[in-house]
């Protein structure tokens, strides 16, 4: 491991750290840097605030670079204003999910809330669910407000990006997977949790749309048992219910 001293806002390496931002994770805060570092993983770049007392536990972690750095670098870097005692930069998973492997895969298209998106990944961390897919127009795993809801349940849960709805289906049906639709109006065809074949692809639809109707008419669709007079649940609060669902049921 090799450390570094960056006390100046104007330092070149800094500078570097902050332009790979949106392919990176930036774990901040002391107990999500510790947690990451109990892990046995990679960290690019552990950034410690100077004036931080005592000693770091030995990581299980594979820091590459470890930074100490003035209070005002730290701001900088982590996007706050109160900066954080401890900083982790680590590089975002690679995972190509096996649907004919994989027992549940929760499709999350078009989820441009962050929250919902951390929502749903801290309930899929919960709840043991084996992967997720992020399809469409929606928030990047990496922002700082999925980080801060998620928290390392983003490094619990392997996960899969595709810029296109229609080429996660593809990919599901090629390899087996039978694919369902989430709605949360009955239609035809609605289809009980208990009568779910696996290994599946269950789509649930971003904030307002929903999934696309073409969707809705081309797979069979499940649904939470809701009040009529409600037209909606939040999507993370619909996928957390849906992961919760799914593995009572499948428990003996």
């Amino acid at each position: 491991m090799t450390r570094i001293d960056v006390v100046s806002r104007a330092n070149p390496r800094l500078k570097r750290l902050l332009a790979e931002r949106e392919n990176r994770f930036f774990f901040a805060g002391d107990k999500l840097v510790r947690d990451c570092l109990a892990r046995p993983l990679r960290v690019e770049t552990l950034l410690v605030r100077s004036d931080l007392e005592g000693a770091l536990p030995a990581p299980r972690a594979d820091v590459r670079e470890e930074w100490r750095v003035s209070p005002e670098v730290m701001a900088k870097a982590a996007g706050m204003q109160s900066p954080p005692t401890l900083l982790a930069v680590l590089d975002i998973p690679e995972t190509r999910i096996d649907f004919s492997r994989c027992r549940l895969t929760v499709a999350l298209v078009g989820v441009q809330d962050p929250g919902n998106l951390g929502t749903a990944f801290r309930c899929a961390s919960a709840f043991a669910v084996p992967a997720l897919a992020l399809a469409g127009d929606g928030a990047r795993p990496n922002h700082d407000k999925v980080v801060r809801a998620a928290q390392t349940a983003l490094l619990d849960v392997p996960f899969q990006v595709f810029g296109d709805p229609g080429r996660l289906v593809a990919a599901a049906l090629a390899a087996g997977a039978r694919v369902y639709a989430t709605g949360s109006r009955p239609g035809g065809g609605t289809l009980a949790l208990e009568r779910m074949e696996f290994p599946c692809l269950l789509l649930l639809g971003g904030e307002g749309q929903g999934l696309d109707a073409r969707l809705l008419e081309r797979f069979p669709r499940v649904r939470i048992d809701q009040e009529e007079r409600i037209d909606s649940l939040n999507v993370g609060i619909s996928a957390c219910i849906l992961m919760h669902e799914l593995r009572r049921l499948q428990r003996p």
